[in-house]
């Protein structure tokens, strides 16, 4: 999708914007900061979060906006990234099997991609051993699909992280990444368009935790030539709801992503793919 997106219609596709937009985030937020991010004019989302804390579903401290009754966020510790590897695996499988293009799993860790598992054609295995175990995030698919769906996290990126360019194509500007990602947000899916690695590009969706916070994201990646990742969206978003449905009925710690805890030591598997994403 292109920054020319015109913003949700209707009462209840306002209503569904705005309020994944609030899910997302572990503090109270602004009017302006949520207009932004949902595109939507400051006066309709001051309406419609009147009308949701009449009913009570949103509760209002002085000037920002939480949903009621948000827990306190808690991301997922190091001890249970295996086993949210465990869990995700049979999904990163079935991407592959129904593509046969690079597919991969990530989480954040400090300001880093970390690529718990890759799957990749044999064909492609010099492209992928080029490529690094952890990225910075916005230089990868999988990282920006989880900047978008955890706002807090993705503010602080924008604010902490020196935009280092892996490729021409990186983005270099906070104003472009943060453009990216509210793209990526109402699209569904972040896109790298050679970003991380000069022939390859792809998409990620995030595995979203409890409160609609992303976990973990599921990257699908692919040569400039010969591989198109819009006529894989479906079944990329598809396969991520289904694992965040697993996540959540599993129990594994999904209030967020462990994207700015303090990075581990312990060395990581598997690079990524696309870039892969």
């Amino acid at each position: 999708m292109h920054g020319h997106q015109p913003p949700p219609r209707g009462v209840a596709a306002k209503l569904i914007v705005l309020l994944h937009e609030l899910a997302a985030h572990r503090e109270p937020v602004g009017v302006t900061h949520l207009s932004r991010r949902t595109r939507l004019p400051k006066s309709t989302v001051h309406r419609l979060l009147a009308d949701l804390e009449a009913g009570g579903v949103v509760d209002r401290t002085g000037r920002r906006y939480a949903l009621a009754g948000t827990p306190a966020w808690h991301g997922p510790g190091p001890q249970h990234e295996a086993r949210l590897h465990k869990v995700l695996k049979p999904f990163l499988l079935e991407l592959y099997q129904g593509t046969g293009h690079v597919v991969t799993l990530a989480t954040a860790n400090g300001h880093m991609a970390r690529f718990l598992d890759v799957l990749y054609p044999r064909r492609f295995t010099d492209a992928i051993l080029r490529t690094a175990a952890s990225v910075p995030l916005h230089c990868t698919a999988t990282g920006k699909a989880i900047l978008a769906y955890d706002p807090a996290a993705a503010e602080a990126y924008l604010r902490e992280v020196t935009l280092v360019r892996l490729t021409r194509n990186t983005i270099g500007t906070r104003r472009e990444l943060d453009r990216d990602l509210v793209e990526a947000r109402l699209r569904g899916v972040a896109l790298d368009r050679e970003e991380h690695l000069p022939g390859f590009w792809g998409a990620a969706a995030p595995v979203l935790g409890g409160r609609g916070t992303a976990v973990a994201a599921l990257g699908l990646a692919g040569p400039v030539r010969g591989f198109q990742p819009a006529e894989h969206v479906a079944q990329l978003r598809a396969i991520a709801r289904a694992a965040s449905e697993a996540v959540l009925r599993l129990d594994v710690p999904a209030g967020g992503t462990t994207a700015f805890r303090e990075p581990e030591r312990s060395a990581q598997t598997g690079p990524d793919g696309t870039d892969p994403p």
